[in-house]
């Protein structure tokens, strides 16, 4: 675990460029030096050549990958990114929102770096899969339990469509606990670094994605319930397809959609046409 120290640097710096963190944009500031280090350590920045930063903020990681390969940093903030610009002159900085970014656009093969806001973690994390074929690997600070979630086997109260939507596009490794006392303002819980590694096409041969994705959010729309009620329950489909479905799937209907493996769910969304 990595835990927190002072922030004075971080209150000056912020007060300088006359900002406050947002609670609407979910803003927590690094403030301890061991975690950008520990962030580059775990993923392998020195292996990278074109590196991706999302949200840099006041630059703490920034300094730390400016070391390494070529690096752009995408930013929200208009006075984060005038700083950005004049105390990295060597990188290119993007003024705008990540999530309408296409990363196609950035280069190829590329290593994501960033410290996620809790609020649009997984509006991000799908953005990333959208974007999975130039991406090579995304390394990432999460919520905990967020982080958790991405990595979550079947069976367990934490999966469902955010691990299997990540797990069908990429292999997860959880890194180390960052308490909440690194950043400013503290995190009320612990946060995780995820390597998120990319194969560039889903794991398994679907033939319309978009139809696939629709069919594992129907089986969780009821998560408590059993399968073929939570399907049903989702007005996608008639309960004689369903049944059908699952005969011809060799699922039973009585199971809990969590318990589903993702290839189960592949072939359940085939026959749910």
């Amino acid at each position: 675990m990595i835990s927190g120290m002072e922030n004075k640097t971080v209150k000056s710096r912020l007060s300088e460029l006359k900002l406050r963190p947002l609670k609407s944009r979910g803003q927590n500031f690094i403030i301890d030096p061991a975690v950008p280090a520990a962030i580059v350590e775990f993923g392998r920045a020195d292996q990278a050549r074109q590196i991706v930063e999302i949200g840099p903020g006041l630059g703490a990681l920034t300094e730390l990958l400016s070391r390494y390969g070529e690096l752009t940093v995408v930013e929200i903030e208009p006075k984060f990114c005038r700083d950005l610009e004049r105390r990295f002159p060597g990188i290119r900085v993007i003024e705008g929102d990540i999530r309408g970014v296409s990363f196609s656009a950035l280069g190829r093969d590329l290593v994501v770096f960033g410290n996620l806001p809790y609020a649009f973690s997984t509006e991000i994390i799908f953005h990333l899969i959208e974007n999975a074929s130039c991406i090579k690997r995304a390394v990432l600070l999460l919520q905990r339990q967020f982080a958790e979630r991405l990595a979550a086997k079947p069976g367990g109260r934490d999966y469902g469509v955010l691990s299997i939507s990540c797990q069908l596009w990429a292999d997860i490794v959880l890194g180390p606990l960052i308490s909440g006392r690194a950043f400013h303002p503290p995190a009320k819980v612990e946060s995780r670094l995820v390597e998120l590694v990319f194969s560039g096409a889903p794991r398994y041969e679907i033939g319309d994605l978009s139809w696939f994705n629709m069919a594992v959010r129907a089986a969780f729309s009821r998560r408590r319930k059993k399968l073929i009620n939570s399907l049903e329950a989702a007005g996608l489909f008639p309960r004689k397809k369903i049944e059908e479905a699952l005969e011809h799937a060799a699922i039973d209907g009585a199971r809990r959609p969590e318990t589903l493996s993702i290839e189960e769910y592949v072939r359940l969304a085939s026959l749910l046409v």
